[in-house]
């Protein structure tokens, strides 16, 4: 039965279908090594797994080594068993994880190593559940060591909006509207910066709304 759940995994990477194969549960499988907070690769096969419906920090950015360290735990614990397995456009298996009976992708989103996104399938409440918990306690990523509404230094209140739907590294300077609506995820990628020059120099562009509305100057007053 676990060759036969291979090879028609196998066949669905090739052909690069996207097909579900709803409640497919076997095989259980070995981890060859954790790429990251949310993607492995199994031994037998060395196919790449991401798990569904979350999204932890990159390695580089804030609270991705502890994100990549606490998933590798979970996987050391047993032999990890995929639930709902579909083909994404990279060849990757997305997938529900689950080690002796533990939902690895509830558990990321709950510690807060791993942000919840939303998509279809049957662990989607649960995931969402563990979302708002981690959320409402300001747990790992929502913690105020990755999460700001505020600058550290007022001096540098430049905000470094990396916009996931856009896929654009956006700077917002605080006369631009839509400013105080830009919460500085650092788990994402967003930054703060002291001056135009140093955005720039890390890759932002001026966003777009900022050629709307009225302008104001740093403390917030209006300039005409």
């Amino acid at each position: 039965m676990k060759k036969m759940g291979l090879a028609v995994l196998a066949v669905a990477v090739i052909a690069g279908s996207g097909l579900a194969f709803k409640n497919f549960v076997d095989p259980y499988e070995n981890v060859f090594r954790v790429v990251d907070g949310d993607t492995f690769i199994l031994e037998a096969n060395k196919q790449a797994v991401r798990l569904f419906g979350i999204d932890a920090p990159e390695l580089n950015n804030c609270y991705g080594q502890e994100s990549f360290s606490y998933l590798s735990g979970l996987l050391k614990k047993g032999k990890v068993q995929l639930k709902e397995p579909v083909v994404d456009k990279f060849g990757r298996i997305v997938a529900l994880g689950f080690v002796n009976g533990q939902l690895i992708n509830e558990t990321m989103i709950k510690e807060g190593f791993a942000a919840y996104r939303s998509e279809p399938g049957s662990g989607k409440e649960a995931m969402k559940a563990a979302h708002e918990l981690a959320k409402s306690n300001k747990t790992g990523i929502y913690s105020p060591t990755c999460t700001d509404e505020v600058p550290p230094d007022p001096k540098c209140a430049i905000k470094g909006n990396n916009d996931l739907d856009r896929n654009e590294n956006l700077y917002l300077m605080p006369s631009c509207p839509y400013y105080d609506s830009v919460i500085i995820r650092r788990f994402e990628g967003d930054q703060w910066f002291c001056s135009e020059p140093e955005a720039k120099k890390a890759g932002f562009k001026l966003s777009p709304a900022c050629g709307l509305g009225t302008n104001r100057d740093f403390d917030g007053k209006k300039s005409f």
